[in-house]
C-alpha cells in the first residue's frame, strides 16, 4: 500500500521533479520581455534556452552513475541545491552572461534531480505497486513540461518575467528539508569514477545536440554544424570503443543485449522526438497562425496536458493488467492519429476554424502522451537489474531528451524549408508536412515498441526494492 512513508518520499521528489521539467519550456513565452529588458540580440535568446538544455542532457548520465556510487539521495539533493541557486541567480541576472551561466547551473541541477528522482522512486515501492508509483512521477514530469508555457505566458501578462525563476526557490528549498529527513539513502552498483569517459560522452553529446540546436539558424550545410554533429558522433564512437574493453565500464552496452531494454530506449527516442517537435510548432501555430496571445495559447493547451496530467497516473495502475507493451504502443497509435487528424483539419480548412474542432485531437494526443509515460519509464527499469537502474534511468532521460531535440529541429527544418512565411496562411501550409514528419516518428516508435519487446512487462526479477525511512519491515 501506499505507506506514509511512500507518500513522502513521491511528494519530495515530485515536487523537485515539476520544478526542473517546468524550466524546459516556461521560459519561451517571456523571451521578448527579457530581450527588451536586457537589450538581448537573436543570439542570446536562443542561448537562454540552450544552456538549461545543453547542460541537462549532457550531464544526465553522469548524475546517475555518481548517484550509484557515492548515493541516490545525497547527490539528488545536491541537484535540488544546484537547481535552487541556478533560479536564484537567474531572477537576480542584470545582463545576458549572467542569465545564460546562471541557466546551465539550473540544467545541472536539472540533470540530477530527473534521473535520481526516478530511481528512489523506483527503489522504494514493491513490484506490486511500482508501477503506480511511476505513473504519479510520469504525470508530474510531463505536466512540468507542458504547463510550461501556460505558466510563462501567466507570470509575464501580470509580473516581471523574473518571477518565473523566483517561484522555483521557496519549492526547493522545502523539497531540500525534508528530503533531509524524509528520503532513505540507497547506493547502486560501485563502479570506479571514469573521468575520461564522462568527459568523452559529455563531449560527444554537446557537439551533436549543438549542432541540431543550430542547424535552423546558422544553416545545415555550414561547417559549424557539420563540424559539431560529426565531431560529436566521432566522440561516441570513441567513447563506445575505449568503454567496450574495459572491466568497470561507466556505461554497460552488454544492457542493450537485452531486446526489451534497448527497444524501450530507441522508442522513448522516437517518441520524444516526434511529440516535442509537434509541441513546438502547435504552440506557433496557435499564436501566429490563429492569432491567440501567449496566455490565450497556453489555456487552450491545457486540452493536451490536461488529458496527459489525469491519464499518466491512471496508465500506472494499468500497466499491472496490460503490460507495458500494450498500453505503451496505444499511447503512441493515440499521438501519431492526432497528428495526422491535425494535419487534415488544416489541409481542409486553413489555418480558421474554431478550436472546438481541434480540442479532440488535443485530448488524443495528451491521453496518448499520458498513456505512454509510464509503461516507457516502467518498462526500462524492469528490464535490469536493481543494480543497474540509475544507470538505466540516466541513458534513457538523456536519449529521450536527444529525441526531443532532435525533433524540435527536424519539424523546425521542414517547417522553413520551401516559400517565405508571409502570412498566416503560408503558416498552415508550413506546418501540414512538419506535422506528418512527427507523426512518422512516433510511427518509428511503435514499430519498435511491437517488434522487439515482450508482451507483458517484466515481473522485476533481480529487482529488490528499498524501503523509505521510518518504514517497518
Amino acid at each position: 500500500m501506499f505507506t506514509g512513508a511512500r507518500i513522502r518520499l513521491l511528494a519530495v521528489t515530485c515536487a523537485a521533479l515539476f520544478m526542473a521539467m517546468l524550466d524546459n519550456l516556461v521560459l519561451g513565452v517571456a523571451l521578448p520581455s527579457i530581450q527588451q529588458s536586457f537589450e538581448a540580440s537573436m543570439s542570446d535568446l536562443q542561448w537562454f534556452m540552450n544552456a538549461y538544455t545543453l547542460a541537462f542532457a549532457i550531464l544526465l548520465i553522469p548524475f546517475s552513475m555518481v548517484g550509484e556510487r557515492f548515493g541516490r539521495k545525497k547527490m539528488f539533493l545536491v541537484g535540488v541545491v544546484l537547481f535552487t541557486l541556478g533560479s536564484a541567480l537567474s531572477g537576480l541576472s542584470e545582463n545576458a552572461i549572467s542569465l545564460i551561466l546562471s541557466r546551465a547551473l539550473q540544467g545541472i541541477g536539472g540533470a540530477a534531480i530527473v534521473p535520481l528522482s526516478l530511481t528512489l522512486v523506483n527503489g522504494a515501492f514493491p513490484e506490486n505497486m511500482r508501477a503506480a508509483a511511476l505513473g504519479i512521477w510520469s504525470g508530474i514530469s510531463g505536466l512540468g513540461l507542458s504547463v510550461g508555457p501556460l505558466v510563462g505566458g501567466l507570470i509575464v501578462e501580470g509580473a516581471p518575467w523574473q518571477l518565473i525563476f523566483w517561484i522555483n526557490v521557496p519549492v526547493g528549498m522545502l523539497a531540500f528539508a525534508l528530503g533531509m529527513f524524509w528520503l532513505q539513502e540507497s547506493k547502486g552498483e560501485r563502479k570506479p569514477i571514469d573521468i575520461p569517459g564522462i568527459l568523452l560522452l559529455g563531449a560527444g553529446l554537446f557537439g551533436i545536440i549543438y549542432g541540431l540546436e543550430n542547424g535552423n539558424d546558422k544553416g545545415w550545410g555550414s561547417a559549424l554544424v557539420i563540424g559539431s554533429i560529426a565531431g560529436g558522433l566521432l566522440l561516441l564512437a570513441l567513447f563506445y570503443l575505449l568503454q567496450r574493453n574495459k572491466p568497470h565500464p561507466f556505461v554497460r552496452f552488454s544492457l542493450f543485449r537485452r531486446g526489451s531494454y534497448a527497444a524501450y530506449i530507441f522508442t522513448g527516442f522516437w517518441m520524444n522526438a516526434g511529440i516535442f517537435g509537434a509541441i513546438f510548432l502547435l504552440t506557433l501555430f496557435l499564436q501566429q497562425g490563429q492569432q491567440y496571445s501567449a496566455l490565450e495559447a497556453g489555456v487552450r493547451t491545457m486540452a493536451w496536458t490536461g488529458c496527459t496530467m489525469l491519464t499518466a497516473p491512471l496508465a500506472g495502475f494499468a500497466v499491472g493488467r496490460f503490460g507495458n507493451r500494450a498500453l505503451l504502443a496505444t499511447g503512441l497509435l493515440f499521438q501519431g492519429v492526432a497528428l495526422i487528424g491535425f494535419s487534415v483539419l488544416v489541409v481542409t480548412f486553413g489555418v480558421d476554424f474554431p478550436f472546438g474542432y481541434q480540442a479532440p485531437f488535443m485530448m488524443l494526443a495528451g491521453t496518448g502522451m499520458g498513456l505512454s509515460f509510464t509503461p516507457l519509464a516502467h518498462g526500462v527499469l524492469s528490464s535490469v537489474p536493481d543494480a543497474s537502474s540509475g544507470e538505466a534511468s540516466g541513458i534513457s532521460n538523456a536519449t529521450r531528451e536527444l529525441g526531443g531535440v532532435f525533433g524540435i529541429a527536424i519539424g523546425g527544418l521542414i517547417f522553413q524549408s520551401g516559400d517565405a512565411i508571409r502570412s498566416a496562411s503560408d503558416f498552415g501550409d508550413h506546418i501540414v508536412p512538419a506535422l506528418l514528419t512527427s507523426a512518422g516518428m512516433i510511427a518509428l516508435g511503435l514499430v519498435s515498441v511491437l517488434l522487439f519487446t515482450r508482451s507483458r512487462a517484466a515481473k522485476g526479477a533481480n529487482i529488490a526494492p528499498v524501503q523509505p525511512a521510518g518504514e517497518a519491515s
